[in-house]
């Protein structure tokens, strides 16, 4: 294989490499959410972003309750060879046990519909891994041909990417209030191509991606008060 080749490669190597905390490819076919079409991104803060959907007819003043389902794993998210599923349990019941702990200190929680409350769905629906992003240094001629070398090879490191879809619903009516998607990345988590994923690798990233979730409560609300606003 000649140089020229070899650099197509690598070039190809670093696009693909690219990870985000949007979703990409395949992860746009979702299993929960029901208006893809509308969503839009929105930064949360700095390190946190997403794609949201608030419902223009939300009047967030009839809700004063939140009832919190328990995060499900979709099919689709278990058959990834190298993200074992008990590894995905934890995570679902990581992801409702903090959320829980978050917003119960900004709202009434619930166990059941009822009146004014407002239901949070949540599905752990995708798991993928993907190649590290490669370094600024390995893109000039000697390190990519090393970083290059070492994805053919399998061994160089990578990401483990997570879809995260997130659903606010009227408790009793079923209507839909609100809408979210996102990526728990964890970067560089996985030595090579072979190596199974172990909980204590992304906890950390786990229990920061949770403060998105409830980033995208308070926007919902905040989006929904303006919207009354507009409209008053």
């Amino acid at each position: 294989m000649n140089y020229t080749a070899v650099m197509m490669i690598v070039f190809s190597l670093v696009l693909s490499g690219c990870s985000s905390r949007l979703p990409i490819g395949g992860e746009q076919d979702m299993g929960l959410i029901q208006n893809s079409d509308k969503l839009i991104e929105v930064k949360y803060t700095q390190d946190a972003t997403g794609l949201q959907w608030v419902s223009p007819m939300l009047e967030i003043s009839q809700y004063s309750k939140l009832r919190i389902e328990t995060v499900g794993l979709h099919q689709n998210a278990k058959a990834v060879r190298q993200i074992p599923a008990p590894v995905l349990e934890r995570v679902s019941e990581r992801l409702t046990k903090v959320l829980k702990q978050e917003l119960s200190s900004g709202v009434p929680l619930v166990e059941e519909p009822e009146p004014q409350a407002a239901t949070l769905r949540v599905i752990i629906s995708r798991a993928s891994t993907d190649m590290e992003d490669l370094q600024i240094t390995e893109i000039l001629p000697y390190g990519a041909l090393i970083g290059g070398a070492k994805a053919l090879l399998g061994t160089r490191d990578r990401n483990v990417r997570i879809l995260i879809e997130s659903q606010l619903v009227d408790s009793q009516s079923e209507a839909i209030l609100a809408e979210r998607v996102g990526v728990i990345l964890a970067k560089g988590v996985l030595e090579n191509d072979s190596v199974e994923l172990e909980y204590d690798q992304i906890k950390e990233t786990v229990d920061s991606f949770t403060q998105d979730i409830v980033h995208f409560i308070r926007l919902t609300a905040y989006q929904a008060t303006m919207n009354e606003s507009e409209q008053g």
